[in-house]
């Protein structure tokens, strides 16, 4: 009698520690994608980033649908169609919102922001999903969350040590890309949910890619890699392997196996690693208004994951 007894409790143990694990790791990887397109913004401009990361992670999808996963999938239109909203939603927005921000913003600043995405993502889950609906603890998570992320808009904070002055047009492109996440997240859970992960990412990456690539070829914005650093270049790269190959993998397990509200929470713990990543390396700076910022976000997401 003994033995399922522990084994059960084994099972409660790996399903308490799990989704810890998963955020962590997620945190991680999105904290060195953040400081490497930190890094790689300084040399090369927005569109032909996004080109670049989206096409490394487009070869790096080719190379595992091809050689490992090979889903079988029969494209329809509507299928198309949804991949491409959640990848431009979660994907293509972000990352241009994202390379634009930080010519205002340090990294981790801008990882502070992301995490609205959790209480953007609730309240659109409250509205589009009939099992996910908000209760009056995670109302009080969001407005506390919210808070946070208006006192920094409202501070005019930019966490580099050479100020801009306009810290807050940062600020506001990061908000709008997490929003578009969140609308990724939730669209994901009901439309995709059954779709084969690996698949679904490298979806919206090719769509992402595509959509660019013309954006690039009307604005002149293609990358020319002999003219960036090799710097850069290579922080691109790394920038694209961390967020759109592992980083967004990583999401869609989290959405499938669990909710659109723990896939919400996946960037929870990009703070901590942006800090520590930007200070030591990048030269970036924590004002106190930042951290009671950040305390304030983390509280509320703190309160939306608890209750």
């Amino acid at each position: 009698m003994s033995a399922p007894t522990v084994s059960s409790a084994a099972g409660q143990r790996r399903d308490l520690w799990e989704p810890l694990a998963l955020i962590l790791v997620s945190g991680l990887l999105y904290g060195i994608a953040i400081a490497c397109v930190g890094v790689a913004s300084r040399a090369i401009a927005p569109v032909p980033l996004t080109i670049l990361r989206l096409t490394v992670a487009s070869l790096i999808f080719c190379g595992i649908l091809l050689l490992f996963v090979r889903p079988s999938l029969r494209w329809q239109p509507r299928m198309a169609f949804d991949v491409f909203i959640i990848g431009m939603g979660n994907i293509g927005v972000p990352f241009i919102l994202l390379a634009l921000s930080l010519r205002y913003i340090s990294s981790s600043l801008a990882a502070v922001l992301f995490n609205v995405t959790p209480a953007m993502t609730i309240v659109l889950a409250h509205f589009m999903l009939a099992d996910e609906k908000l209760r009056p603890a995670k109302i009080a998570g969001t407005v506390l969350a919210t808070s946070g992320a208006i006192f920094l808009i409202a501070s005019n904070a930019s966490g580099l040590r050479v100020a801009t002055g306009q810290g807050w047009v940062g600020q506001i492109l990061i908000i709008l890309a997490a929003f578009a996440g969140a609308f990724a997240v939730v669209y994901a859970r009901i439309r995709v949910r059954q779709m084969d992960t690996t698949a679904l990412a490298a979806g919206q990456v090719f769509g992402c890619l595509a959509v660019f690539l013309l954006l690039g070829l009307i604005t002149d914005g293609l990358p020319k890699l002999a003219a960036y650093p090799w710097q850069a270049t290579a922080a691109a790269a790394v920038s694209a392997i961390s967020a759109p190959v592992l980083g967004f993998w990583l999401l869609f397990y989290m959405v499938r196996k669990y909710s659109a509200t723990l896939g919400g929470f996946a960037g929870i713990a990009t703070p901590l690693f942006s800090a520590i990543i930007g200070i030591l390396f990048l030269g970036e700076i924590l004002t106190p208004i930042i951290v009671l910022s950040a305390l304030l976000v983390l509280a509320g997401i703190w309160l939306l994951n608890t209750f």
